[in-house]
């Protein structure tokens, strides 16, 4: 599932959970800050009975975390800077 928030690209992925029939999303976010591309992958705590449950958390969780003003993250990164043609 790729959805777009406040210019942020989110990327949703799930996984199944152990053996077991929980799902658990994987949640990518990338966009642009000052000119520097970047990416952050954010660790969903806990798992979800269905897939769609899953995506739906994840993105919740997401639009949350931008909401909150991206706070620190440890697997936050720079990616790549755009060239300014000034």
């Amino acid at each position: 599932m790729n959805q777009t928030h406040k210019g942020h690209n989110i990327v949703i992925s799930i996984m199944r959970f152990g053996g077991m029939r929980q799902w658990k999303p994987q949640v990518k976010i990338i966009w642009s800050e000052d000119g520097e591309g970047k990416i952050s992958t954010l660790n969903v705590n806990g798992a979800f009975g269905a897939k769609e449950e899953a995506e739906k958390g994840g993105l919740l969780f997401a639009k949350k975390w931008i909401d909150d003003g991206k706070p620190v993250h440890l697997t936050t990164i720079p990616v790549l800077k755009t060239h300014d043609s000034r």
